[in-house]
């Protein structure tokens, strides 16, 4: 295992970031622990005391996968990938490969501790975005299975095989349409749209394919709303193609597309998660996802910033105060009035006297979003400085 000193600059460090490892100073003393919030009165405060250079000790010990096996799971991804694309199905022969690559991740991912999650994102075409990507959804759905931990070794095995071949039926949709640039009218939408159904068909002609792999490739892209691809009632459907659909969007975020040729940082793409919930995802399970899986993808930042502002469920809005250790959903805030929304508008009513809250002793509030429209944060952060909160 490869040991690495890091040297960290704090003139260049943002304030509100974070280190998975404790930070130390030259001389080796414990500045301080893992996933401290680093506001600039830390980072002031550590500058006075030791200088503008601080370290912390990479143990190596990173990502579940070993390296070797992610490039045999991009390889066995273009292989299959590559068949379907020629000859429109996929052989048992390529069936097989896929689920032997699995049953080795789900070892890799089952017999380490996991400390980071690193996934392939070095794309260089739209096919690279295809062999990568389902290679990352079959790893993170793996990870976060194996972090839920109420799944049987079988479940495990044959919803991360439904995760890994989840957008094979994508092969046998117009390129045209998959590299498009811009929006898609509603007859190219309903073409790709077709993807799960098209992949569902390539695999149930396999006889050794599963109810719960079909069901993880033909469900994924339904919403808690009722509104995906099939409109089909979401609290009918399995659990394994929820899971998937997290995992999915999550990478998608995080990667080039055609349309958004800049991916977000792991931290803004959990909040997107966070934003979707009630809408494409259940409460319960993005709570699961973003407190299993945020500080194993979020290695260098926390969720959240200071001043950050945050919905609660009580329909109350919080300033972020601070973060400790990898309780992600659960931040110190300062709550400071009732909002009122009307469609897209927002209005609020501001405490008299606001309230410091720790979510995580605070039984009856939890966080459910982030305000990211800008003329309301902006019209909001003036009454904050009215009242001297910012």
């Amino acid at each position: 295992m490869s040991v690495r000193k890091i040297k960290v600059d704090l003139d260049y460090l943002k304030p509100g970031a974070s280190f998975i490892y404790p930070l130390y100073s030259a001389d080796n003393e414990k500045i301080c622990d893992e996933r401290v919030l680093l506001t600039p009165e830390i980072i002031s405060g550590i500058k006075e005391r030791h200088g503008n250079l601080v370290y912390y000790t990479d143990i190596g010990k990173r990502a579940a996968i070993p390296g070797y096996r992610m490039k045999i799971a991009y390889n066995v991804s273009k292989e299959i990938l590559d068949e379907i694309g020629f000859s429109d199905k996929i052989s048992r022969t390529s069936y097989k490969s896929a689920e032997t690559l699995v049953e080795d991740l789900i070892s890799d991912i089952t017999s380490t501790e996991t400390e980071a999650v690193d996934l392939l994102k070095n794309l260089k075409s739209y096919d690279d975005y295809l062999y990568n990507h389902s290679v990352n959804v079959g790893i993170l759905t793996a990870v976060f299975a194996n972090a839920v931990g109420s799944f049987s070794d079988e479940e495990m095995k044959y919803f991360t095989l439904g995760a890994f071949l989840h957008d094979i039926g994508s092969q046998r949709i117009d390129k045209q349409l998959l590299d498009k640039e811009g929006q898609l009218d509603i007859s190219e939408m309903q073409k790709v749209k077709r993807h799960p159904q098209l992949g569902y068909e390539m695999l149930k002609n396999i006889s050794r394919t599963t109810p719960i792999t079909l069901q993880s490739v033909l469900f994924h892209h339904e919403k808690y709303n009722n509104h995906g691809y099939y409109e089909l009632p979401y609290e009918n459907l399995p659990k394994y193609p929820k899971m998937i659909s997290i995992c999915d969007m999550y990478d998608a975020l995080t990667s080039c597309r055609p349309f958004r040729k800049k991916p977000m940082a792991a931290d803004q793409a959990i909040k997107t998660l966070l934003n979707s919930m009630n809408v494409h995802f259940e409460h319960e399970l993005i709570t699961e996802f973003i407190n299993l899986m945020g500080p194993l993808l979020c290695t260098t930042n926390n969720l959240f910033s200071m001043n950050e502002i945050c919905e609660l469920n009580t329909q109350e809005l919080a300033l972020v105060r601070g973060v400790d250790g990898n309780r992600m959903l659960q931040p110190k805030v300062l709550v400071f009035c009732k909002f009122l929304r009307q469609r897209s508008n927002l209005s609020v009513q501001f405490y008299k006297n606001v309230l410091d809250v720790d979510l995580e002793k605070d039984s009856q509030r939890k966080l459910v979003k982030v305000i990211n429209n800008q003329a309301q944060i902006n019209s909001i952060q003036e009454r904050l400085k009215e009242k001297h909160l910012i």
